[in-house]
């Protein structure tokens, strides 16, 4: 049993294509926002905002957007809580023994935790929808102007170094996505996936460090 960090949200985003519309609306709320400590990444989403759920899962899933992870999680269950209940109750159904969620975006709890075969699982169930496949290898996203947030300035790029040419020292040009995820206690994290020559590989690695040359 490891600490996930973000890579949390890959069960998140398969609970909430399972349960919405991507064309359905959610509303932003203040304690969505104020559940996010200090430090933790965001999308800089503002209270009263109505965003398609599609859109919030790319705010989830390529700049790591804790707040977008409890926007969808109360419009799904009504409170982090229950969603939290509903992503364990899910894993279980998929074959998770060790996984044990308390939040939908992985900010460091104690009693947060899973393996890596666990979400290796939990990958494997998401690659059966397109729009996940799609978010998860898009190398920057713009969440768009919405009924309180009138500009396009909120552009951000993928934390997977797989699939960004420039970082020639990650790159690997047949990476297909999925999410990185980092806090202190767990480290560095990684759920990777690829596909060539007809064979799709999934590669998991929690609690990483930084080896010789630097490198995360």
């Amino acid at each position: 049993k490891l600490y996930p960090a973000s890579t949390t949200k890959i069960l998140t985003a398969l609970v909430v294509m399972e349960k919405c519309q991507l064309t359905d609306k959610a509303k932003v709320s203040s304690k969505a926002i104020s559940l996010v400590p200090d430090g933790y990444s965001n999308a800089n989403l503002k209270v009263g905002e109505e965003i398609d759920i599609k859109t919030l899962l790319y705010a989830l899933l390529i700049p790591s957007a804790n707040e977008a992870a409890n926007v969808l999680a109360e419009h799904v269950s009504g409170s982090v809580e229950e969603f939290a209940n509903l992503c364990n109750t899910r894993a279980k159904e998929l074959g998770c023994e060790n996984l044990h969620f308390v939040n939908p975006n992985g900010i460091h709890n104690s009693d947060h935790y899973c393996t890596a075969y666990d979400l290796y699982l939990i990958a494997k169930e998401c690659q059966k929808y397109d729009v996940f496949n799609e978010i998860v290898k898009t190398t920057s996203f713009t969440v768009p102007a919405t009924n309180i947030y009138t500009k396009n300035d909120r552009t951000f790029k993928n934390t997977n170094y797989m699939i960004l040419p420039n970082y020639k020292s990650y790159y690997y040009e047949y990476c297909t996505g999925i999410k990185t995820g980092t806090t202190t206690p767990a480290g560095e994290c990684l759920v990777a996936s690829s596909s060539h020559n007809n064979i799709d590989l999934i590669s998991v690695v929690l609690g990483g460090g930084t080896n010789s040359k630097g490198l995360s």
